[in-house]
């Protein structure tokens, strides 16, 4: 159907492509309100002979993945975006939920420096910067020639204190044996006086007899002056009677004087009433007596042995020890006492000041090699040879492997932190590696408790600053050689604090009183010979 108004034709050279007419602006339409949108348009083919159409023809509709592509590629980037932040993400997710970490952390070590012990002059030096060297190494030496001859003299020292010795003992030797002799004498002696006792007592009985011939002569006597009186005997008769009273008188008198002197000879009175009456104890208080036990006294004084004489246990004691058989062996009874004698054991200690000083100046030659107590490597060379260097003085210094890391956490994290905690590490030099240690101790104060100038905090404004506290972190393995850790390295350090503590003190903050060995105990000459005499003494080091 055509509407009233005026038909215009579309020339072809004003159709669209898309197969519309294109209507020039000053040719008016019919129906055509300006105010207004179009409510149709003249349509015309290609050739110019078709016309506007009561209803329009709409182009066809897209489908539905046409008209959503764009929002669900948008979907498919955000899911792709979100699967791969999933996948690399979660793992450290879960390691912060897991872990309490710090990048204050870097790794340290004790440094060892090498001094002399003795001085000299250096004559070689075996060792340079950053050489490694393991314990007992020889890392220079001094020149030996005035130590070699302060051995030889403190030898010959030895030597001479050892003859010494010798003669101490033989001149304790000789002074028991001389005490010995006078105990022989002193045997001699009371035997002589116990002879003479008994010549007494036979003296003593010669003097009985002597008076009983006396006696029986003074009877004939008188028997023959009567009878010469009465004229029954001669004058010869009485004159033998009178010979033999007489003899007999003098055998009474020799017989007498016998007797004093025999008494004068034991040290006794003169006693002509009881010529026999003797002290019990003549035979230990006789002057010849007295005069060898006195010799005993002086040669056991000068071996050591103090006896008093009138001591009767202990004059027995020493009379057994005096004897032959007191020696259980050839020597052995002996050796005690001459042992303990003073000469001997001043002999015996200017040995051992002579041992010590050879001891000590064999250490000093010892010294001359200077060796190496713990296994690293040399930083810090200041030695060339030819130096004169002194006790005292830094020649180098060794860096040992053994190294721990000390990790500066905030005082808000060390709630979660115990000794014992395994602590993954992860340092800057080796970024494809792991290492793995567990918590060894917490320092006893914050850094800044530690510091030179520690602040006033009651004076003045006050800031609170958050706290750091270092915690010692041990590694559990050695020291890698292929990654190793040097100090001062960089480290992030996470402590798995989810997991069980292990290791000595676990689960604590503090650790026990009791000590536990150092992982850095030296291993050189000087601590094997400590540890040596420790070990002979049954000590602990």
């Amino acid at each position: 159907m055509i509407r009233p108004g005026r038909l215009q034709q579309v020339s072809t050279n004003q159709v669209q492509p898309n197969g519309r007419a294109r209507i020039p602006a000053e040719i008016p339409l019919v129906g055509r309100d300006d105010a207004g949108p179009t409510e149709f348009e003249v349509l015309a083919d290609p050739s110019g002979t078709r016309f506007e159409s009561d209803e329009p023809i709409d182009p066809p509709r897209p489908s539905w993945w046409k008209r959503h592509r764009k929002w669900l590629s948008l979907a498919v980037i955000l899911a792709l975006f979100l699967a791969v932040g999933l996948y690399f993400g979660l793992p450290y997710i879960r390691e912060a939920l897991n872990t309490v970490s710090t990048d204050d952390a870097f790794v340290e070590g004790h440094v060892t420096y090498v001094s002399p012990r003795v001085e000299g002059v250096v004559t070689e030096v075996f060792v340079d910067q950053t050489n490694r060297v393991e314990p007992g190494t020889v890392l220079l030496r001094l020149d030996r020639a005035p130590f070699e001859l302060d051995v030889a003299a403190k030898q010959a020292a030895l030597r001479e204190a050892r003859a010494e010795l010798v003669q101490a003992r033989t001149m304790v030797q000789a002074r028991i044996a001389g005490a010995r002799a006078s105990y022989y004498k002193r045997q001699t002696a009371q035997e002589e006086l116990r002879r003479q006792i008994a010549a007494l007592h036979a003296q003593v009985a010669d003097l009985k007899s002597a008076q009983s011939s006396y006696d029986l002569a003074k009877i004939d006597q008188r028997r023959i002056e009567n009878l010469v009186r009465r004229g029954s005997a001669t004058q010869a008769e009485l004159d033998d009677r009178n010979n033999r009273l007489k003899v007999a008188e003098e055998n009474v008198t020799a017989a007498q004087a016998a007797i004093q002197e025999a008494r004068a000879a034991l040290g006794l009175v003169r006693n002509e009433t009881n010529p026999l009456e003797i002290p019990t104890d003549l035979e230990t208080r006789q002057s010849s007596v007295q005069a060898v036990v006195s010799d005993i006294v002086a040669s056991l004084s000068q071996v050591g042995i103090r006896i008093d004489p009138n001591d009767a246990a202990q004059s027995r004691s020493f009379r057994e020890f005096l004897k032959p058989n007191g020696d259980v062996s050839p020597g052995e009874g002996l050796e005690p006492v001459i042992a303990k004698a003073p000469a001997v054991q001043v002999a015996k200690a200017a040995v051992q000041q002579a041992e010590t000083a050879l001891d000590d100046a064999e250490l000093k030659l010892s010294y001359t090699e200077i060796r190496s107590e713990v296994a690293g490597f040399v930083q810090d060379r200041s030695v060339h040879p030819g130096d004169h260097v002194a006790p005292g003085r830094t020649l180098l210094s060794i860096r040992p492997e053994h190294v721990w890391i000390t990790a500066n956490f905030k005082e808000t994290q060390l709630d979660e932190l115990a000794i014992g905690q395994p602590v993954d590490l992860e340092v800057d030099a080796y970024p494809h590696t792991v290492f793995h240690g567990r918590i060894a101790g917490f320092r006893p104060g914050t850094g800044l408790s530690e510091s030179l100038l520690p602040p006033e905090n009651a004076t003045g404004n006050y800031v609170k600053v958050t706290q750091r506290l270092g915690v010692r972190i041990e590694l559990t393995q050695p020291n890698p050689p292929e990654t190793p850790l040097f100090v001062g390295l960089s480290v992030v350090p996470r402590v798995r604090y989810k997991e069980r503590p292990t290791g000595p003190g676990a689960g604590r903050r503090l650790h026990s009183i009791t000590m536990r060995a150092p992982p850095d105990l030296a291993r050189g000459p000087a601590s094997r010979s400590t540890r040596e005499k420790l070990n002979a003494t049954g000590e602990q080091p």
